[in-house]
């Protein structure tokens, strides 16, 4: 049947889009190997399952993971029925202790779990479980908890026992994308006994509510297609497209505002004037002030009345008939606006299809955007919040074509930190981290927006700068340098502030090296060169520094 391949076809991509770089990871530095044969069982647990509707076996396999390659002794999982969580199964904790562990899903603390994105402490908790739940957890050394949602949908929540730091990126990151292939599976078997239900309602009447057009629209889509889609502008786009070419419209444009800042924001436009469209991009926030979410800003029903609306768009005869807000992701709204063709598809309410279209379209431009973040978190340095070598790389690389195809400079530091080691001998290996978190931020705050922060391991770190001379270079150096060595660190129950100073050794493409491997040898030489000219030092790459033209190749 056409809802099981589906389901097959999300099932795996789910599990595989959300583990396929944690394939390559190995243990270095308190990361932990997951290997292929892990992710296969996990994958064909996760499709096997949920087309079945075992669920419970899922959930059971997920737990294996984490007692096996995350070093998690005991595991209980909660699962949600009704308004209480429930023990489902445990590891390393003996069900007599279980019968009596169960805890009352209050608002709050639903409303808690949800805001939760990754695996966090269980003191978090403190003020919304009973002194009972807390006292078992204690009892039991439970030190982390990671929730299991989707969208609005809580399924469960995971207490694990682990001797793994909080800030481990292995942890963090497995920890989120088995708790999301759970909490998939669980919205994938909703999902089937939703287009069973539907199918059975499809027998038993003649006719179909507009409703259940758009969703019988929907349903019929390529989802394998979609899914394949790994950018969530590209798929809205997609999706828009469709929408367009389903219902017959003419026009039709689509806008959403990042609530924080411009990558999340969305503008697709088909066919629609550009004078109307830039109306509609300039009064975004008006007409969402104007429409409730389901409302919808008509030309020609006069027993609407949005008087700013039409004031502001002015004559919209011929372009677009409809201007409506609907809830999206992450609580935001957007806007949309068509025309109602008189060819169109939609034999009574268009408005009402268009809505409900977005309304199913939902759950797929979630899934991407999570596999966007998921992504973003393979990336990141788990203690710093800055890029990781690996990204660093692989952004050099990406920089250095670009450089190259416009004839334009590009300049690589790196960092090295000059009194780690004292910090760490005199006050601990925490306060040294505390160093490494301050650098990060100074050096987030020291370059331009357009420049890549990265660890590049230990205590080195690395700016790429676009479009940047050899002077220019140079004077960002010094300026940072300059900043560190003034900003010193402050450590709790220390009444002395810690000075320290890093030395910079930079480079510049194509003077100086042409290839991504040759820019960071001769950067890495300046910076042995900074280093044995004493601390708190900076220098630009210089021929003198004994570097041999074959290895700037």
């Amino acid at each position: 049947m056409l809802e099981h391949i589906l389901i097959l076809v999300l099932a795996t991509l789910v599990v595989g889009l959300s583990l396929s770089i944690l394939i390559r990871w190995r243990k270095t530095k308190g990361a932990i190997l997951l290997d292929e044969k892990a992710i296969n069982e996990l994958i064909s647990s996760v499709v096997d399952n949920a087309k079945e509707g075992r669920l419970p076996d899922i959930a059971e396999r997920v737990s294996h993971i984490l007692r096996d390659y995350l070093k998690c002794s005991k595991i209980v999982f909660l699962k949600l029925k009704k308004s209480t969580l429930g023990a489902n199964h445990a590891i390393g904790v003996k069900d007599s202790k279980l019968k009596q562990f169960s805890i009352t899903l209050t608002p709050e603390l639903q409303e808690r779990l949800r805001s939760i994105t990754e695996v966090t402490e269980i003191s978090e908790l403190n003020t919304m479980l009973s002194p009972e739940v807390m006292l078992f957890l204690k009892e039991q050394n439970f030190n982390y908890f990671f929730s299991v949602f989707l969208r609005n949908n809580l399924f469960g929540i995971y207490f694990v026992e682990t001797e793994l730091s909080s800030t481990n990126a292995s942890l963090r990151f497995l920890t989120t994308a088995l708790a999301f292939s759970l909490s998939a599976a669980y919205h994938i078997r909703q999902q089937e006994k939703k287009l069973k239900r539907y199918e059975n309602q499809l027998k038993n009447s003649n006719a179909s509510t507009n409703s259940n057009k758009s969703e019988q629209l929907f349903v019929r889509r390529d989802l394998n297609r979609y899914l394949k889609i790994k950018n969530s502008r590209e798929l809205v786009a997609e999706l828009t497209k469709t929408l367009k070419k389903e219902g017959n419209f003419d026009k039709i444009a689509l806008y959403v505002n990042s609530s924080s800042n411009d990558d999340s924001s969305i503008s697709v436009n088909l066919q629609i004037k550009d004078s109307i469209d830039k109306a509609l991009r300039e009064n975004y926030d008006l007409i969402l002030n104007e429409l409730q979410p389901g409302e919808v800003y008509d030309k020609d029903n006069s027993s609407l009345d949005f008087p700013k609306i039409s004031k502001r768009l002015g004559d919209i005869n011929g372009e677009i008939d409809n201007i409506a807000a609907i809830p999206w992701i992450n609580n935001q709204k957007a806007v949309i606006a068509w025309n109602d063709n008189n060819d169109n598809n939609i034999e009574d309410d268009s408005q009402e299809y268009v809505q409900d279209y977005w309304r199913n379209a939902i759950p797929l431009i979630e899934y991407v955007g999570r596999y966007e973040r998921a992504k973003e978190m393979s990336y990141t340095d788990g203690l710093t919040g800055v890029y990781n070598h690996r990204y660093f790389k692989k952004r050099l690389a990406e920089e250095l074509q670009r450089a190259a195809r416009h004839g334009r400079s590009l300049a690589l530091l790196i960092l090295d930190v000059d009194d780690l080691k004292i910090i760490n001998d005199n006050y601990g290996h925490p306060a040294g981290d505390k160093l490494l978190v301050s650098l990060a931020n100074i050096l987030s705050e020291s370059v331009r927006s357009i420049d890549l922060i990265s660890r590049y391991g230990g205590d080195e770190f690395c700016v790429i700068m676009s479009e940047t001379s050899r002077n220019r270079a140079r004077l960002s150096m010094d300026r940072i340098r300059s900043r560190i060595a003034s900003s010193p660190l402050i450590l709790d129950g220390v009444s002395d502030k810690q000075k320290y100073s890093v030395s910079i050794g930079g480079a510049v493409y194509p003077i100086d090296a042409n290839s991504v491997d040759g820019l960071i040898k001769v950067a890495d030489k300046a910076l042995l060169q900074a280093k044995a000219e004493g601390r708190n030092c900076s220098r630009l790459f210089e021929s003198k520094y004994d570097i041999k033209s074959s290895d700037t190749t």
